[in-house]
């Protein structure tokens, strides 16, 4: 029985979120619409070519919170330490009472150590004829301005209108997403939910894509994510006294029985776990594709299928991650010496990714019967916490299905499970409703630029993004949240 290829498509749920067409601007005539396609282009370049790596965000969240200010927006600033820079930028003032839909985004990026691959500098914010060039492009300065320029077109019409709409609306920036969230989005929803009043959040997340669904190359499938997988970040330690030297190596030390033991570990076999979302997400996209192999997919939860399915997941380690919990090795480390000298101490750093529901404290059970080595130490560096689906029912999520549909006629909308894991999650822990969508479209090619090399987003694709923003806005405006 044969099951549709999949790693095209799940490969693409891994990374950020296309968008659709553009919808005309409201009360904008086209002088408007080029100048402000002008301004969004300076502002992510200029943006760019700040760094703000992670711990280093105060000086763009400085320019930006500044540039929202001149552009007669309601700044409230959080924390402004360098390491830690948050605020929100609003159409009315915060504590003004109104319910409040937020446009979440982050000021922090990914170093850029892979510099030398670079077509071009990647924090030079470079402007070619087709595209802007730099580390943030996609993720996620480019997603700010995106948010920034339909919040400032809203603000214009209802300058000297203080009652004209029902809710506020605020763009919300925050620090420290790229290393867990604790500088941000923990912060804010810790100390200023109430003053925020969110009814509803639009984060990063989902993805949106051309040419996914077999036979059926020109539709475009936007998946919303409405869940996803919490983070804990795992370290594990190895230390005890073997003799030194490499030349005479004893049976046991520690970088032997570290390898040892990360290699059982990748060994035990991962449970297969549906959750509510991933076989609404399956059945969904099931239904577009039809005939067996949809069929197939619709009920890919179903126990005669698991043998074909676990043999699938061995070779598509991106269906796996949606529908297992993992463990990544990501860093391996000795303390410094020579290279005749055999390391006393060994330490791994894991990226485990959780699914909703897991039983925490049986995950860390299960990795550490899965190192089978008593001597590990085990320490938690991060985690976020863990969330329920954002409701695929309510106003929030209509709206945005809504958008994606008017601005690309014929498109199929799908909630999904982002199997990442980003601030939207400290926002569902506190029961608010939170959707993730990037509103580009792009290509595979361009999307696995994000934390790598030659990051850029196409400058048609900017100014889409803006456009789908003004029409997710005015959706929100005609329903109850």
């Amino acid at each position: 029985m044969s099951i549709p290829p999949t790693g095209f498509f799940f490969g693409f749920l891994l990374c950020f979120a296309l968008g659709g067409q553009a919808v005309a601007a409201t009360n904008l005539d086209a002088d408007s619409l080029d100048s402000q396609r002008a301004e969004s282009i300076r502002l992510l370049s200029e943006l760019i070519r700040i760094r703000s790596t992670s711990g280093h965000e105060g000086m763009v969240g400085r320019y930006l919170a500044g540039y929202c200010k001149k552009a007669g927006l309601q700044v409230s600033i959080f924390s402004e330490a360098d390491s830690a820079y948050n605020f929100a930028a609003s159409l009315y003032p915060l504590g003004s009472g109104r319910p409040n839909i937020v446009l979440l985004n982050h000021l922090d990026v990914v170093a850029a150590a892979d510099s030398v691959a670079w077509a071009v500098p990647p924090f030079s914010g470079l402007v070619t004829d087709s595209c802007i060039w730099g580390r943030g492009a996609l993720d996620m300065k480019g997603m700010a301005v995106m948010q920034l320029m339909a919040l400032v077109a809203q603000a214009a019409q209802v300058e000297g209108k203080p009652n004209a709409l029902p809710y506020n609306v605020t763009m919300l920036c925050v620090s420290g997403e790229e290393t867990g969230g604790t500088t941000g989005a923990a912060m804010i929803t810790k100390q200023y939910l109430e003053l925020l009043k969110p009814a509803v959040v639009y984060g990063e997340g989902g993805s949106g894509l051309t040419g996914a669904v077999p036979g059926k190359p020109s539709l475009t499938m936007y998946t919303v994510s409405v869940a996803e997988k919490s983070n804990m970040w795992l370290q594990l330690q190895l230390k005890f006294r073997g003799h030194g030297h490499g030349a005479a190596a004893p049976i046991n030390y520690p970088n032997r029985d570290m390898i040892k033991a990360l290699n059982k570990l990748a060994d035990v076999e991962s449970n297969i776990k549906f959750i509510k979302t991933t076989k609404r997400m399956f059945r969904q996209f099931g239904k577009i594709i039809g005939g067996l192999n949809g069929f197939v997919l619709s009920h890919a939860d179903w126990w005669i299928f698991r043998p074909a399915l676990r043999n699938l997941l061995r070779t598509e380690p991106d269906l796996k991650s949606l529908l297992t919990n993992t463990a990544t090795l990501t860093h391996l480390s000795n303390p410094p010496g020579p290279v005749n000298q055999i390391a006393q101490e060994a330490t791994a750093l894991l990226d485990c990714r959780l699914l909703p529901g897991t039983n925490r404290k049986k995950f860390l059970r299960d990795v550490k019967y899965g190192l089978f080595e008593p001597r590990f130490k085990i320490t938690i560096l991060n985690e976020n916490p863990e969330s329920e689906e954002s409701s695929v029912t309510a106003a929030g999520y209509l709206a945005i299905k809504e958008a994606c549909e008017t601005t690309d006629q014929g498109a199929a909308v799908i909630p999904i499970l982002f199997p990442g894991s980003t601030d939207n999650n400290y926002f569902r822990a506190a029961g608010i409703n939170v959707y993730g969508l990037t509103p580009i479209r792009t290509s595979r090619a361009l999307l696995e630029t994000i934390h790598g090399a030659d990051e850029r987003i196409p400058l048609p694709e900017l100014a889409r993004g803006i456009h789908f923003y003004k029409a997710l806005i005015a959706n929100l405006m005609k329903r109850k949240l």
